[in-house]
């Protein structure tokens, strides 16, 4: 079929139907026909917008991680706003699974490289020694998606991975006492990674009192910020 000379829908749209298909019949269920199904027009019609499937793959997944953007306010210190950008891809992708194979799929930074290159641009003026941006940017992502993808795996039913130690009962009783729970743990080691780049800046030109002062201004542990920023689809 022929590709219609005028668009008949816009590349939001599509986007929108595209993820909408991926959170309720899962990843595998989008195709350029159930996509075309979906917005009630022919195949053809996504041509005008996208070069093939994968493209739009990318394009859902960069509109899904919309809100981990680069702040555009310097009134707090660096570790707090990455470190709200790691916590918001982590969420992001907890409100949306599908989506983490095809972010798996990239390479790091690779999804939506004008805001990491405007959060680097931010991070050098900051004081971040250059050589630091992309270790720091790369283990912030690589953890907030791999903790996501941890998380998602335990919270589907449909797996059989619900591990409850029944012949380990030391490690039964561990996981019964465990002190901190997913979230928890989350920010800690976030705050870890983030702790070590600025240990390793030889120049201290990341200066530990910042560090200190970010600490001071965090709320506390166990509180419900999950809660609080899971309405705002939570590395760029």
């Amino acid at each position: 079929m022929a590709r219609p000379k005028i668009p008949l829908i816009s590349r939001r749209t599509a986007l929108v139907a595209g993820l909408k298909i991926i959170d309720e019949e899962g990843l595998d269920a989008l195709s350029i026909r159930r996509l075309a199904d979906e917005l009630g027009v022919n195949g053809a019609s996504l041509y005008h917008h996208f070069d093939n499937k994968d493209e739009i793959l990318t394009g859902v997944a960069r509109l899904a991680l919309a809100e981990v953007r680069t702040p555009d306010t310097r009134s707090e210190p660096w570790p707090v706003w990455i470190k709200r950008n790691a916590k918001r891809l982590r969420d992001a992708l907890l409100e949306h699974p599908g989506l983490i194979p095809i972010v798996v799929s990239r390479g790091p930074l690779e999804l939506g490289t004008s805001m990491v290159e405007s959060t680097a641009a931010l991070l050098e003026a900051e004081g971040l020694r250059l050589g630091a941006v992309v270790p720091l940017l790369e283990a912030l992502e690589l953890f907030a998606v791999s903790s996501a993808m941890h998380a998602s795996r335990l919270a589907d039913p449909s797996l059989d991975s619900q591990f409850d130690y029944h012949e380990f009962p030391t490690l039964r009783r561990a996981a019964e006492q465990r002190e901190l729970n997913g979230d928890q743990l989350f920010d800690l080691v976030a705050e870890q990674i983030i702790d070590a780049i600025v240990m390793l800046d030889p120049a201290g030109l990341s200066s530990p009192a910042k560090i200190k002062k970010a600490r001071s201004t965090r709320p506390a542990a166990g509180g419900n910020r999950a809660g609080k920023e899971r309405g705002r689809p939570a590395l760029a």
